[in-house]
């Protein structure tokens, strides 16, 4: 009952012992209380004074220990001896039921005989009610809601309950009814003794009960609320994208994010995201809300996985597209419940139950991706990758330029000699770096220099060796302010990194310097500039320590071949160098 995206509750007590006792989080929780036919149940209000013995209704099954009908005969008992004249009738269970056996003979020992009358199974309820006086509803256990004091409440009779459960929040004590600790005769006798000597009391309790019922307790308003939730699980679905890798990954799936939002219009877009690469899509205008994983942090081990799969249930997801497909994604979308889960059959791919077969040939990302999206029945939304910085972003990119003096007619050609510390092999030589940015300073143009926080050595290394040095801006920059800082780039220098795709994210053209890697499969499919590789007979290796040790791939790639790279992509490289000189 409990595992459905959303949980209809029909009381906030309901609501509170579900939260309390099984853990289900409040946000999937939707309160819609029962509701009353007013056609079936029409307000007929009782005669202006009253006559003869009190009628008493109580009506609901025998139960021992739940509906409380011991205490009302004992309270009745106690209404006897005060002199008030009374019939109880009590309507909800054959003669031959044990309990009513039970009751009758407690009935005998009170010497009650003649003042409590049984009504037997009854289906007019309505006409019911409007034959009694005062209705009774002393629970000893909590009620879900009530429905037999909103029903009294419509036709316009007063009604004492036990304070027990959803029955405090559809009687207002004093102003809608009356309510009494449950399990407790002597005070359910002066409450029904009060209620029939106070006539103001009775019209009160009328008057307010019935214009509560018609604002928050009829059948349409129910039956709206239903449909409502119905209409949101069908037209609103909750999707989890999954993409917890590398930061340049990310920016890869940057496409399929546009094409999913476009086939879900109106559901709810999440994204299981890395916690290093969560700024990539903070302002993702495609998402609406990120799930981060903290692999390294809160969510390591399994103890951090165990509270990580409870925030999964916690979104109550419709759906997993797996973008990471992974065996980690793939089980925990299993294990989180979730309904539709699509990927890619491999690794573990027998706990999807939407399962596309690998394509036959190797494609680059994007395409990769898109295969997935295509063969689920899902259109794709081209291959342009996005970023959004903020204007603050934008505005600090400018201010570290203008507060190194950089002037905005001499090209800017931004370098990103560093990368991830797991794939040196990936990395040209620092002393190639800096032989050509002597060579760019030499020509006219300025150098700003990019990077991690972790990359704090390399910085240094640059500042003492070259004089003067250009802007290294390592580590001073957030992930968007680095994309804005690209962004003001003429050339980006790179090699097979995250600062890649976000040189192809922000237009930048770039030179990219590859080794282990295969460009056809990470050069991403906006990119604008050139591409630098040296095929040697090991390559691709995709190894993060070169097996040969000689890394020829990187070091066949020269100073002079790259610096004439740069200015092929500088139309004016001519005029900045003649006015350098």
């Amino acid at each position: 009952m409990l595992w459905g995206r959303s949980v209809i509750v029909p009381s906030e007590a309901v609501r509170r012992y579900v939260m309390d006792r099984f853990g289900v989080p409040k946000e999937r929780l939707v309160l819609i209380p029962r509701g009353v036919d007013l056609g079936a149940f029409p307000f007929q209000p009782p005669p202006p004074t009253h006559e003869g013995p009190w009628r008493i209704g109580m009506f609901g099954r025998l139960s021992a220990q739940i509906k409380g009908h011991r205490v009302a005969l004992q309270a009745c008992a106690r209404l006897r001896d005060r002199g008030i004249p009374f019939r109880l009738c009590l309507a909800g269970d054959t003669p031959d039921s044990p309990l009513r056996q039970t009751y009758d003979a407690l009935i005998q020992t009170l010497k009650l005989e003649g003042a409590v009358e049984w009504l037997g199974i009854r289906q007019d309820i309505a006409a019911l009610i409007a034959s009694m006086d005062v209705i009774l509803v002393p629970s000893r256990y909590p009620e879900s809601f009530g429905r037999s004091v909103v029903e009294a409440q419509a036709v316009g009779r007063p009604v004492i309950a036990s304070r027990i459960g959803a029955l405090e929040e559809v009687i207002e004590d004093g102003h809608t009814g009356l309510l009494v600790p449950p399990d407790h005769a002597e005070l359910l006798a002066v409450a029904m003794e009060r209620m029939m000597s106070d006539p103001a009391l009775r019209q009160r309790c009328i008057a307010t009960a019935r214009r509560r019922v018609e604002e928050r307790w009829t059948l349409d308003r129910m039956v709206e609320g239903t449909l409502a939730v119905y209409d949101d699980c069908l037209t609103r679905p909750r999707v989890l994208v999954w993409k917890l890798s590398a930061l340049g990954d990310v920016i890869l799936s940057t496409p399929s994010l546009r094409a999913i939002r476009r086939q879900f219009p109106q559901g709810r877009l999440t994204l299981a995201v890395g916690r290093a690469a969560y700024e990539v899509v903070a302002r993702c205008p495609y998402l609406d809300d990120a799930l981060i994983y903290d692999a390294s942090g809160k969510d390591r081990g399994l103890r951090g996985a165990w509270r990580f799969l409870r925030r999964l249930r916690q979104g109550r997801f419709d759906c997993s597209i797996d973008l990471q497909n992974s065996r980690k994604t793939h089980l925990l979308a299993w294990l989180a419940g979730i309904p539709v889960r699509v990927g890619f059959h491999r690794k573990w791919g027998g706990l999807l139950n939407r399962r596309v077969r690998l394509p036959r040939v190797v494609l680059a990302p994007i395409a990769h991706q898109h295969h997935l999206l295509r063969e689920a029945g899902w259109s794709v939304d081209g291959e342009a990758l996005e970023l959004w910085p903020s204007p603050l972003d934008e505005a600090r990119a400018a201010r570290l330029l203008d507060e190194a003096g950089m002037p905005r007619q001499r090209p800017l050609i931004g370098m990103h000699p560093g990368g991830s510390g797991r794939w040196l092999t990936k990395r040209w030589d620092l002393a190639r770096w800096i032989q050509l940015c002597r060579l760019l300073q030499r020509h006219g143009a300025d150098v700003v220099v990019t990077g991690g926080p972790e990359e704090q050595a390399l910085a240094q290394t640059l500042r003492q060796a070259l004089t003067p040095p250009p802007l290294i801006a390592i580590g001073q920059t957030s992930l968007m302010e680095l994309a804005c800082l690209v962004k003001r780039c003429r050339v980006f220098l790179t090699h097979d990194s995250a600062a890649l795709h976000i040189a192809a994210a922000v237009g930048t053209p770039t030179v990219a310097l590859f080794g282990p890697t295969d460009p056809r499969r990470h050069v991403p499919p906006t990119f604008a500039g050139v591409v630098l590789k040296k095929d040697v007979f090991c390559s691709p290796c995709y190894a993060a320590r070169c097996r040969t040790i000689t890394h020829a791939c990187m070091k066949r790639i020269t100073v002079e071949e790259v610096f004439k790279a740069v200015l092929g992509l500088l139309p004016d490289a001519e005029t900045a160098e003649r006015t350098s000189a």
